[in-house]
């Protein structure tokens, strides 16, 4: 069995060399199929192949520039060339498919080939068992590295057994004597398939390079504060996500009493770090602006015995996701 683990599968990079070879192995399989036994639905597949080598080599450039040290002129790092790759292998694919779309249209493929069609059927199964196995591997790979690009492939890999497996029971339909305008269809069916597998890759793609806010990561973040909630975090608000690569960069404002020496706050601080840095078990980055208290915050302020307090303690206001982005302390928001 291959582990994840493995010292050859360590790094990002040595997933695309994985995806390359398959890639490679499976172009020359459909090919094989497409030349014996004919019709569009395994030129489409053999298409999708050729696509899967040359994104796979794009994934695997992106995932070295990806991981360049930071340095003065990019000072986040280099993350950002994952998603904006995959932003260019969604639009490769889409591309491809508009002309695979052409040629099925303009009947520019070869007709079914009754005798080629036993060798066509062991090529093309023999690809469907291989793009199977990587778009495993390499979805098991994107979440370890939270890598766009391996994400991208693995979807890419998935469809693509996903159009064999169709390519494979247009063959047996039109052997059987279906009628020769199904294979048409079918072709145009795969052929849109591609194009939409490469909607969604340019929809996330395009969402980390603008920094579109993911609801699900913000609210994981509210779960774990809850969890490990202090009486000293008194608020938190103006909280921003930004995904570069494999990493994770957290800004936002918390509100501590503002009669503690700095000292004392700094701690406070990185008790909050290690609480989300630890049960997220990924890169995190964080950037915190430290507010001090406010008369306004000590009817919800749970710090006990503190002689600076304006008004007795009324109730405890959860923390929640749709607060967590406002700029404001949330004992205001919530009662104007």
């Amino acid at each position: 069995m291959i582990s994840s683990s493995s010292t050859w599968l360590s790094r990002p990079e040595h997933y695309f060399r994985l995806a390359l070879g398959g890639a490679i192995v499976g172009l020359l399989c459909k090919g094989l199929a497409y030349w014996t036994a004919g019709t569009a639905g395994f030129l489409a597949d053999a298409t999708e192949s050729l696509l899967n080598t040359l994104t796979a080599l794009l994934g695997w450039y992106a995932s070295w520039w990806a991981q360049q040290p930071r340095d003065r002129d990019h000072p986040y790092g280099h993350g950002k060339a994952d998603a904006l790759i995959s932003s260019f292998q969604g639009l490769l694919i889409l591309a491809t498919a508009g002309g695979l779309l052409y040629l099925i249209l303009a009947e520019h493929y070869r007709a079914l080939h009754p005798e080629g069609v036993a060798q066509a059927l062991v090529a093309q199964g023999s690809a469907l068992s291989l793009n199977s196995v990587l778009a495993f591997l390499l979805w098991k790979g994107s979440q370890r590295f939270q890598s766009q690009a391996l994400l991208a492939e693995s979807i890419h890999l998935a469809g693509d057994a996903g159009t064999s497996v169709i390519a494979l029971i247009n063959l047996l339909l039109l052997y059987s004597g279906a009628p020769l305008w199904l294979d048409k269809v079918i072709g145009i069916a795969l052929a849109a398939a591609i194009g939409y597998g490469a909607f969604r890759v340019l929809r996330r793609t395009l969402a980390n390079l603008v920094d579109t806010q993911d609801p699900a990561l913000l609210e994981k973040i509210v779960q774990i504060l809850e969890r490990h909630r202090r009486p000293e975090w008194i608020d938190i608000h103006n909280v921003r996500l930004q995904r570069y690569g494999p990493a994770l960069h957290v800004d936002g404002h918390v509100t501590l009493p503002w009669y503690w020496d700095l000292a004392r706050a700094h701690e406070a601080m990185k008790a909050l770090e290690e609480v989300i840095r630890k049960e997220f078990g990924e890169p995190i980055e964080f950037f915190w602006h430290m507010d001090p208290c406010e008369p306004i915050c000590c009817p919800y302020c749970e710090v006990r015995d503190c002689v600076h307090r304006s008004a007795v303690f009324r109730e405890r206001l959860p923390l929640r996701s749709e607060r967590l982005f406002v700029n404001a302390k949330r004992a205001w928001q919530e009662r104007e």
